[in-house]
C-alpha cells in the first residue's frame, strides 16, 4: 500500500511575530519532512525569521500573508492537509476548514489555564487531531474541554552542533570559572530570570566561582540587565545563532520557568550531557527525573536553586551520572522520532 501522504501538499501555519521555541520546531518539522521528500507550504506573518530560516528548503513554499487570520486561511487553498503550530494559526485552520473543507491538525504548546472562548472550541472540535507537547498540556485541555482527545507529541531538541574552536573561546573568556547556561527569552514572567539573578547573589556573596550566562533576549531584556548591574558573575549574551557553542560550554544548566508546556531548552541541553537545575512547572517533570538526570525547585526560589546548582557542582560522580542519563534520554526527543508521529497523525487525519 502506497503512502497516502505521496504528492500531497501538506501546509504549515505559524504566525508568531518573532521566533522561539514553537517555531524552532516547525522549523525542525519541515526540514525533516522535506528530507523524507515531502511536499510543504509555510504561511507566516511578513519579516518572521522563521521563513528566512526555512529558506531554501526542498519543495517548500513560503507565503507572508500580512491578513494573519483571514489570509492565512486563503493561503492554504492548493494545499491537502494543515497543520496549525500556534493560537492564532489555530483559527486560521478552522476557517480553512469552513471555507475550503480542509482536514487540519493543531500542535498546542502553551500549558497555561484556558478560559471558555467559542472560537476556540470550534477549532478543537473540527480539528482531525489536537496534539500536546505534553501529558501537562494535554491535561488542560481536558480541563476545559473533557470530550476532546488530546494525543502527546513531545518536541524534540534542535540536534545542535559545536564549534570546538568557539567553545574554547568562551571558556578562554572566564578562566577557573563554573559556567552556567540558560537559554531562553527574557521574559521573566513566564522563563524566571529574576530567580537566576538572585541565585547569583547569593553565589557572589558567597564567593563561588560560577559565571551565569543567558542568551536570549526579549522583552524585559533592560529592565533584568539593570537589575543585574554590579554582578559580574552573570553575563547576558543577548539572542545567539549559535546556542550549540554555549551548551558545550557550560557546566551546568539552569531553567526557573513560572509555566512551561515542555522546554526545547532543557531538551537541547539533554543532547549535550548538562545536568539541569529546573523549576517542576508544566511539562519539566515529564523529562526531568529528580536525582536521576537533574534536580527540581519550586518556580521563584532563587535559594533553592543556588543550593541545587552548588549541590551538583560539588559532586563530580554524580553530575558525570546525570550527564550520561540526559545524553541517553535525548534520544527520545529526537526530530525524527517527532516526525515519526506527526507523519502518523497526517496519516489518520486523511
Amino acid at each position: 500500500m502506497g503512502d497516502p501522504l505521496a504528492g500531497l501538499d501538506l501546509c504549515h501555519i505559524n504566525l508568531a511575530k518573532g521566533y522561539r521555541g514553537g517555531e524552532r520546531q516547525t522549523e525542525l518539522l519541515v526540514a525533516e519532512l522535506a528530507r523524507r521528500g515531502y511536499a510543504q507550504h509555510l504561511v507566516v506573518r511578513p519579516g518572521n525569521p522563521l521563513a528566512k530560516r526555512c529558506a531554501g528548503i526542498p519543495k517548500l513554499a513560503i507565503t507572508e500573508v500580512g491578513g494573519r487570520v483571514a489570509g492565512a486561511a486563503l493561503a492554504t487553498r492548493g494545499s491537502d492537509l494543515v497543520h496549525a503550530h500556534e493560537a492564532q494559526a489555530f483559527y486560521a485552520a478552522a476557517l480553512a476548514n469552513l471555507l475550503f473543507g480542509k482536514p487540519y491538525a493543531l500542535t498546542r504548546r502553551v500549558p497555561n489555564p484556558q478560559r471558555p472562548s467559542f472560537a476556540r472550541r470550534i477549532s478543537y472540535r473540527r480539528a482531525g487531531r489536537l496534539v500536546g507537547v505534553s501529558d501537562a498540556v494535554a491535561k488542560n485541555v481536558h480541563a476545559l474541554y473533557p470530550d476532546i482527545d488530546v494525543t502527546v507529541v513531545p518536541d524534540a531538541h534542535a540536534n545542535l552542533v559545536a564549534d570546538e574552536a568557539v567553545v574554547e573561546a568562551l571558556r578562554a573568556r572566564y578562566p577557573g570559572k563554573r559556567l552556567i547556561g540558560h537559554v531562553g527569552a527574557l521574559h521573566d514572567e513566564h522563563k524566571g530570570q529574576r530567580t537566576i539573578l538572585a541565585a547569583a547573589r547569593r553565589a557572589l556573596a558567597e564567593g563561588r566561582d560560577w559565571q551565569f550566562l543567558l542568551c536570549g533576549d526579549g522583552k524585559d531584556e533592560a529592565a533584568l540587565r539593570q537589575e543585574a548591574r554590579g554582578l559580574d558573575n552573570v553575563t547576558f549574551e543577548g539572542f545567539v545563532d549559535n546556542p550549540g557553542d554555549y551548551l558545550a560550554s557550560c557546566d551546568l544548566f539552569v531553567f526557573p520557568s513560572n509555566f512551561e508546556a515542555l522546554g526545547s531548552s532543557l531538551l537541547d541541553a539533554m543532547y549535550f550531557g548538562l545536568p539541569i537545575v529546573a523549576s517542576g512547572v508544566g511539562g519539566i517533570p515529564e523529562v526531568i527525573e529528580e536525582g536521576v538526570n537533574g534536580w527540581l525547585i519550586e518556580p521563584g526560589d532563587g535559594t533553592a536553586l543556588f543550593e541545587r546548582v552548588d549541590q551538583v557542582l560539588a559532586e563530580e560522580e554524580s553530575r558525570s551520572r546525570m550527564a550520561a542519563a540526559n545524553r541517553q534520554k535525548a534520544a527520545q526527543y529526537s526530530a525524527a522520532r517527532m516526525t515519526d508521529a506527526y507523519v502518523e497523525i497526517y496519516r489518520s487525519i486523511l
